[in-house]
């Protein structure tokens, strides 16, 4: 096997094991029929459990969003949620974060319906590289589909390989860099690294809260955790340029989570925050 393609089963595995953190956010119409709303990624921190999507996914609907826990049951989120202010209006907005810090309630009845990613699996202080070393994982609403008849929604997660944009970018899309993360997205053109063939991908709808994972070149036995970070949120497919993802980096999140709740997490040495 070609180191490559080695390289990229690892990443694929990878992207597997952040599915486990990875939930779909759904609302309920006036019938309590679910529907895909956005995805979020669950997290641990000095035993505090934590729940980040972007800030538009629960605004307005800060006590209608729910996980699914079964195939017909659904669990609604409960805990002290923290989010930005947009400055003038959400789609003005480059940071768009939430944050909930889950009760017991909710803990209980998640049990183990889902994984925990480890702080040691944030990407704190991560320095981009220019290569397509980094994959989204989530929900786009496209490819979700309630089946009223056997009361189920089913969920389909979309994997997606990608790297980082060139600076420039950064200013034609009003971002920052120390702040920000730009990846390349072109839905005409996305490559099945199983088979090798390209297809037409799916709006990213949906995708927003989702996580962006770094997978760094390693040797792994068939079965061995891959090692992999958490290095962003993505939460918007700007209208100024379709063929890319804006996401927050996790910095901005994790320094949030410390000074709030005074964790003993990495302290960011690329954004500050004050709370």
């Amino acid at each position: 096997m070609e180191i490559l393609d080695y390289y990229r089963e690892i990443q694929l595995e990878a992207a597997k094991d952040a599915y486990k953190s990875t939930c779909h956010y759904l609302t309920l119409d006036d019938k309590e029929n679910p529907h895909p709303h956005g995805s979020g990624v669950f997290i641990e921190i000095d035993s505090s459990k934590f729940l980040i999507t972007a800030a538009h996914v629960v605004d307005d609907k800060e006590d209608e969003i729910y996980v699914g826990i079964d195939t017909h049951e659904l669990l609604k989120m409960g805990g002290d949620l923290t989010k930005n202010i947009a400055p003038t209006q959400r789609d003005d907005d480059k940071i768009d974060i939430s944050i909930i810090k889950l009760n017991q309630e909710t803990l209980d009845k998640l049990g183990d319906k889902y994984e925990f990613l480890n702080q040691n699996e944030l990407g704190i202080n991560h320095e981009y590289k220019l290569l397509p070393m980094y994959t989204s994982v989530g929900f786009p609403a496209s490819k979700s589909k309630y089946n009223s008849y056997k009361n189920e929604i089913k969920s389909k997660p979309f994997i997606y390989t990608t790297m980082p944009a060139e600076q420039a970018l950064y200013d034609e899309l009003k971002c920052e860099s120390f702040s920000n993360i730009i990846v390349h997205y072109d839905k005409e053109k996305v490559k099945d690294y199983s088979t090798g063939q390209f297809s037409i991908g799916p709006d990213p709808f949906g995708i927003s809260g989702s996580g962006l994972w770094f997978t760094l070149p390693q040797a792994k036995a068939k079965g061995e955790h891959i090692d992999k970070k958490l290095v962003a949120i993505m939460t918007e497919w700007p209208k100024a340029n379709r063929k890319y993802w804006i996401g927050t980096r996790i910095d901005v999140i994790t320094e949030v989570i410390r000074q709030k709740y005074n964790l003993t997490i990495e302290k960011s040495k690329v954004v500050r925050v004050n709370l």
